[in-house]
């Protein structure tokens, strides 16, 4: 089957709006304001691989917040915009990219009623080989990350869109090549600009990187100071600072976005309390009930609250 390319133009006379995209994205699909605003995407989707090219002139459109199973990555063209991400507000700069990993909650607010234009491309793991996930998935280790040069690589997008008038066979092979051309852009820039984070954000990324890569450990904010030769007063001041939130609650929701991610596909509870990190099923049951009011075998459990909401679970 051939991946399924899309041009559309919408309008507020017309009533058209993509709900399904609207719902897979966090869009809440409703616009918030008269007038005769314009919403223009170009995009095609495979089995691995989105690509939308979106521009739109729609004052105060919100993304809710929300999370997905695949890598992201957006380059802002023009707009002034707010990203949510994980508890920090950010608002990226034209000719900026942004990377989010799997499971990072994040959303977005339009600001005004200026054009904006960005691209997006979403990809699943299983596009890369084992080195080449190694190599070129390092940007994306602490969660999100903004790399603000302005860079010259607008035409690595583009050549991705021009992959949706490609037949199947030719589709794949194209658009596997170029988005690793992308990463391999975009690992290059992250490394050359890795060494310009001193001080405590350098540290809070560090310390993110280790969490999220050891999900499955045991872990504690004794043990993280320990391993990274701090205080626990300073580690956790600095991770607070970073992320708008505790070291514990952060731990919770990834581990929490896992074992969902497991009982969507079936996985027993307790094997899926297992491959999130929780050491055993009553902690995770516990959790789990104080979260989100009901049993994890509850097919009808709302989604994760925010994770910046203060307090603990």
């Amino acid at each position: 089957m051939r991946g399924r390319r899309n041009i559309a133009k919408y309008t507020n006379s017309d009533k058209q709006i993509d709900n399904e995209k609207c719902a897979a994205e966090g869009r809440d699909g409703q616009k918030k304001s008269g007038g005769n605003e314009v919403y223009q995407e170009v995009s095609f989707k495979t089995e691995q691989v989105i690509y939308a090219h979106t521009r739109s002139d729609e004052a105060d459109m919100e993304y809710k917040m929300h999370c997905h199973n695949s890598y992201e990555i957006y380059y802002m063209i023009t707009g002034n915009v707010e990203y949510l991400l994980e508890g920090r507000s950010y608002c990226p700069r034209p000719g900026s990219l942004l990377v989010i990993a799997p499971g990072c909650f994040h959303g977005l607010r339009v600001l005004d009623g200026n054009e904006y234009d960005r691209i997006r491309v979403h990809f699943t793991e299983d596009l890369l080989n084992g080195k080449e996930r190694e190599l070129l998935l390092k940007p994306f280790g602490t969660g999100w990350g903004c790399l603000e040069e302005q860079f010259p690589i607008e035409w690595y997008f583009h050549a991705i869109e021009e992959c949706g008038t490609y037949g199947k066979e030719l589709q794949n092979i194209a658009i596997r090549t170029r988005i690793l051309s992308l990463l391999a852009g975009i690992s290059a820039i992250y490394v050359r600009s890795a060494g310009r984070v001193h001080g405590a954000e350098g540290q809070a990324q560090e310390i993110i990187r280790y969490i999220n890569s050891h999900l499955r450990d045991t872990l504690t904010v004794e043990g993280l100071a320990e391993q990274f030769f701090m205080s626990r007063n300073h580690l956790t001041s600095i991770f607070r600072q970073a992320t708008g939130t505790t070291v514990a609650r952060y731990i919770l929701y990834k581990r929490m976005t896992i074992a969902r991610k497991e009982l969507a596909m079936g996985t027993p509870a307790a094997e899926a309390a297992s491959r999130a990190g929780f050491g055993d099923y009553s902690s995770f049951f516990r959790a789990y009930r104080k979260m989100f009011g009901c049993a994890p075998t509850d097919k009808t459990a709302m989604e994760l609250p925010d994770m910046d909401k203060s307090g603990d679970f």
